[in-house]
């Protein structure tokens, strides 16, 4: 590993701790997390401009028992030639399947944090890599989901260049027993609701079935 490599590596570690810290304060824990972006997946196009004129993937979770109080929710995307992230577009549904969008839940245009990806560090990835990947992450939440299946969709605000992480499960929180459901693919326009795997296109790996987006709950 070269000097500038190791360089990158304290900066981007330094600025992610800072940033971490930063949220702690009344921050919660992680319920749910489909899993870390997996290079070889093609990801699915994931932006929000207006009703009309969009591009999401849904995610399907499964909330315990007892219910969680939801204060945030995150997506991981593939950011290129991408204005800063400042709001995204979020909604949770649930009672979906493919062609149907079942019953929304809750939803927001909020303001939302630009932050590096946790997983998508230079110790493993080339700089020019890393540089695109970002969590977008919406705070302040208060939704509470009494236990059942849900679908999450976090999708930043702006046109452009943004591909919602693909995902094997590396590192996933709160799958049932490794089970990470069934993904959904809306874009105005186009047929809505179909499953994620009918619409992407096949890499080294195959083709996106599951993409990195979470939620975080009340402690």
């Amino acid at each position: 590993m070269n000097i500038t490599r190791v360089l990158l590596a304290m900066i981007f570690g330094l600025f992610l701790l800072l940033t971490l810290c930063a949220q702690q304060p009344g921050a919660g824990v992680i319920g749910w997390y489909n899993g870390e972006w997996q290079s070889g997946i093609p990801c699915l196009a994931n932006w929000y401009m207006a009703s009309n004129n969009f591009s999401r993937v849904y995610d399907e979770f499964e909330v315990p028992a007892g219910g969680w109080t939801v204060i945030g929710v995150f997506s991981d995307n593939g950011l290129d030639k991408f204005p800063e992230v400042i709001r995204a577009s979020w909604e949770i549904r649930r009672d979906m399947k493919p062609r149907h969008g079942g019953k929304l839940i809750a939803r927001g245009k909020t303001r939302a944090t630009q932050i590096p990806d946790p997983s998508v560090t230079p110790s493993h990835y080339p700089a020019d890599e890393v540089a695109k990947h970002f969590r977008i992450q919406v705070d302040g939440l208060n939704v509470h989901l009494p236990a059942g299946r849900y679908w999450l969709s976090v999708a930043p605000v702006r046109e452009g260049e943004s591909f919602l992480s693909a995902t094997r499960g590396a590192n996933a929180v709160g799958t049932d027993n490794g089970r990470l459901g069934i993904a959904l693919f809306r874009r105005a326009g186009g047929p809505a609701f179909v499953a994620a795997d009918s619409v992407g296109s096949s890499g080294q790996l195959g083709i996106g079935q599951h993409f990195a987006q979470g939620v975080i709950i009340a402690k």
